[in-house]
């Protein structure tokens, strides 16, 4: 196996394995973000419309329900009437029983951890946990909540500007500590991460576009170690957009959203990352795995299962699952 030097290591190259999808939803909502926790066993996701969370079982299509309702209450003040909803915007499992949202009202942005119902049922609205993240005005496009293996911290990133690309908030059982940017990547502006990730050695891996003065054309990932702000390696993923990524837990396969509508060199659809040498230099290899129009956010819950939120004319939420036999040529899915 090829591991990035002084990394965690990634899948190397092999053979596309067929991609089979299983469609869990469709026509009934339309999803921005995932999330799942180490289990795997419900997966969680944000509908657009109705600012709710909703719960799915990844393993049993159309079985469904809403884990938090949408509350129109002030975020940071209960006291006192919102101007405008508060917005789920981003989200990521802190344990099997607490999440950790992004939300957004007016140009206030905000964290809120909320603790889990039992499945079948809707958690008290009442949130565990808030915390501000300061205001900005731009677009929620990219807004990313990524949570370490151990436990032990997340990053928010994508924030607009004035506020940082990137800030962490120390875990504490099912606490948030204060939200801070020491130690964290500082992109300078106008960079800001497309997607975030963090690895099986708790490396934060972050997805970025190249500023228009340099000669890359395709996104650029970085890795960077917990406690330091400098990147432990920056390379290109030959890739012209990634919106969300993910690791695979059982042996740290890295997966990623990418693509543009109709293009012919880099289709829409899951793409996986490998690990390769060229030119006596680490770089990485692209391969797509499966086409699917419109997809958005992903979550992986096994080496073998993957699921896909796809926006479109008809949004559905689907898993797909790698199988035998082994292609040579990505599997186009509806």
């Amino acid at each position: 196996m090829i591991v990035w030097l002084g990394l965690a290591p990634l899948a190397s190259a092999v053979e596309v394995a067929d991609s089979k999808a299983v469609v869990l939803l469709l026509d009934k909502m339309r999803a921005s973000d995932l999330a799942a926790p180490a289990s795997g066993q419900t997966v969680y996701a944000i509908d657009v419309e109705q600012h709710t969370i909703v719960a799915l079982d990844p393993f049993e299509p159309g079985k469904r329900w809403t884990a938090i309702s949408h509350t129109s209450e002030n975020p940071t003040d209960k006291d006192r009437p919102a101007e405008k909803a508060a917005i789920p915007i981003a989200i990521g499992c802190v344990d099997s029983g607490t999440l950790a949202i992004v939300y957004r009202s007016g140009d206030e942005w905000f964290l809120r951890t909320q603790r889990l119902s039992p499945p079948g049922r809707t958690a008290d609205p009442a949130p565990q946990q808030t915390i501000a993240l300061g205001t900005a005005t731009g677009s929620a496009e990219g807004v990313r909540v990524a949570v370490s293996h151990s436990r032990n911290w997340l990053v928010v990133t994508g924030l607009p500007e004035p506020l940082p690309a990137v800030v962490r908030v120390p875990i504490a059982g099912s606490r948030l500590g204060a939200v801070t940017t020491r130690n964290c990547p500082r992109p300078l502006p106008p960079l800001r991460p497309s997607a975030a990730t963090v690895s099986g050695t708790d490396e934060l891996v972050l997805f970025m576009t190249p500023p228009a003065a340099e000669l890359a054309q395709s996104i650029f990932v970085s890795f960077y170690s917990p406690l330091n702000s400098l990147p432990l390696l920056r390379i290109e993923t030959g890739l012209e957009s990634i919106r969300d990524a993910a690791f695979c837990r059982s042996n740290d396969t890295l997966w990623v959203i990418a693509g543009e509508p109709g293009s012919q060199t880099c289709p829409e659809g899951i793409w996986r990352l490998d690990a390769t040498i060229e030119h006596a230099r680490q770089a990485v290899r692209a391969t797509c795995v499966a086409q699917i129009a419109a997809a958005q956010s992903l979550v992986c819950l096994s080496d073998k299962a993957i699921i896909v939120a796809c926006a479109g004319a008809r949004p559905q939420i689907v898993r797909i699952d790698q199988t035998p036999p082994v292609l040579r040529t990505p599997n186009v899915l509806p």
